[in-house]
């Protein structure tokens, strides 16, 4: 995984010196290109079956608080849930806190290649790793196990994930796992029947 600080792109419509030549573009968009795909995190490829049995929590709710800070020279964003749904390892209760690693602190961005974000607002489901030794927790497949739910006026809600900064192993597999739009209640009936845990009455 890669951890970027801080990249500021600027642009402007005339060069102030002399501008460069089409090798020296062909350049710059070769070396682009190198860092975009070195940038991006090589994971294996998880069925929602694969993600259920890996996480050690797994929730359905809305991000109400993010707040990044520094603790022992490293950067995590403390997250707080309102839980719609308890689906895995997560005891009842009306909300959930949790520490992510990476986030925006003092106008700069620590961020971990394919590691997803949440703002407040975001209705989630969640699929996340037990608390490592720093007290944070980690979606499983890093943006795999994050599904951001989308809703539109007379439609059902569905969920989709980002995964723009992932590259995964075994593409033959990729085509039939890797699902980028789904109804939401498909993937939560689909993990109530994975998890053992009964439909939401609400």
């Amino acid at each position: 995984m890669t951890l970027f600080v801080g990249s500021i792109m600027r642009s402007s419509r005339s060069c102030p010196g002399p501008c460069p030549g089409p090798w020296s573009l062909r350049l710059l968009l070769a070396v682009l290109l190198a860092w975009t795909a070195a940038s991006a995190s090589t994971v294996v490829p998880l069925s929602v079956a694969e993600l259920a049995g890996r996480s050690q929590q797994i929730f359905h709710g809305v991000c109400v608080a993010a707040e990044a800070s520094m603790t022992n020279g490293e950067v995590s964003t403390h997250l707080r849930f309102v839980v719609a749904e308890h689906l895995k390892g997560v005891a009842p209760a009306d909300t959930l806190s949790i520490s992510l690693p990476g986030g925006e602190l003092d106008g700069i961005r620590y961020q971990i290649s394919g590691m997803p974000s949440f703002r407040p607002g975001q209705e989630v489901v969640l699929f996340l790793t037990d608390t490592d030794n720093a007290g944070r927790v980690w979606p499983v497949g890093l943006a795999q196990g994050g599904f951001h739910v989308r809703r539109s006026a007379g439609k059902e809600p569905r969920v989709r994930r980002d995964h723009s900064e992932l590259r995964f192993e075994g593409s033959a597999r990729v085509a039939g796992i890797v699902s980028e739009d789904l109804p939401l209640e498909q993937l939560l009936d689909q993990v109530r029947a994975l998890t053992g845990v009964p439909g939401d009455p609400r």
